[in-house]
């Protein structure tokens, strides 16, 4: 590995929500070989205020480091911003002795979208955030833009909707935990990926890929648990299990075994036929189809996923907790 001094601004895709204990803080952290510290911006009105680094320039004082959005928090994780700017310094990489002209800067360079997509992945399966840089939604949408009236007269668009999203940010050891997987080169698990591509699906209104997601992840976490309680069960279902068994049959399986699920055999069995439809057969599901399939997904991963969350509701909504 070669340090080199290099010392580089970055301006996230998207603003990521995080919690005002993780400013004025430096993270470890790291992307495709390269090893590098995370320089978190000061807490300041309004905007930020760059890390106290030396290597800044002056330039960096006249930028939005953080910015407060319009957002629901709930009251237990204030106070909060998004976080717009981090500094990334100390940085060490191998050198390339068949690519010499690939520094380490330029291979920073390379990989810091690569970097944010996998820091994008961690925070999007804690705390649910939207943070697709693609595929923005968007929290202010005018109604009929582009549409020009000729009879009756209006002007312009009929109007403005607007959305105040509900945020979880980011904790202090959250931010420390992540950084550094994605440093390591780890990733969410599956399950829970695939919870993250199912909400934004349905979100964005492509509902036969939130079935298929939201369904597959079901799978994913039941299929694991059955397999774990495999002794417990009655020798007849234990030998359904060695021939390599359909998520429909899994089902059967616990059912038959007298399995207590946190979603109902009903909701299960619903799911995979909506996952059915729209995978084997063509069939477009409804909205509402979409809604309650991955409602299934969030209630069955909260007990049986590899992260669980709190069972009861918070009255601020910070029940979205992984312990």
């Amino acid at each position: 590995m070669t340090e080199v001094n290099v010392t580089a601004i970055y301006e996230l895709p998207v603003p990521i929500w995080v919690a005002a204990a993780t400013l004025s803080r430096t993270y470890e952290s790291g992307v495709g070989g390269l090893e590098f510290d995370v320089a978190m911006p000061k807490d300041h009105e309004p905007d930020g205020a760059p890390p106290a680094i030396s290597d800044l320039s002056e330039e960096a004082e006249g930028l939005t480091w953080t910015q407060e959005y319009g957002a629901f928090i709930p009251e237990s994780l204030k106070p909060a911003t998004a976080l717009v700017r981090i500094a990334l310094l100390n940085v060490k990489g191998p050198n390339d002795d068949d690519l010499p002209w690939r520094t380490v800067d330029q291979q920073l360079a390379e990989g810091v979208d690569w970097w944010f997509g996998s820091v994008r992945s961690w925070v999007e399966v804690l705390t649910g955030q939207d943070l697709n840089p693609k595929h923005r939604v968007f929290d202010a949408e005018a109604v009929g833009s582009g549409l020009t009236f000729i009879e009756p007269p209006h002007q312009n668009a009929l109007g403005l909707r607007i959305t105040t999203p509900h945020i979880r940010p980011v904790q202090e050891r959250e931010w420390e935990a992540l950084l550094k997987a994605v440093g390591e080169g780890k990733e969410p698990p599956l399950e829970e990926l695939l919870s993250r591509d199912a909400r934004a699906a349905q979100r964005r209104g492509a509902n036969r890929r939130a079935i298929i997601d939201a369904t597959t992840a079901v799978e994913i976490a039941l299929t694991r648990h059955v397999g774990s309680l495999r002794s417990t069960l009655p020798p007849k279902q234990q030998k359904r299990l060695d021939r390599k068994p359909s998520f429909g049959t899994f089902i059967s399986i616990a059912e038959d075994s007298g399995l207590t699920l946190q979603v109902t055999y009903e909701r299960l069995r619903s799911s995979n036929e909506l996952r059915n439809n729209a995978a084997h057969r063509g069939l477009a599901p409804s909205d509402l189809e979409a809604v309650r399939a991955v409602q299934v997904m969030i209630d069955f991963l909260a007990e049986h996923g590899v992260y669980r969350r709190m069972a009861t509701s918070e009255p601020d909504g910070s029940e979205f907790t992984v312990y």
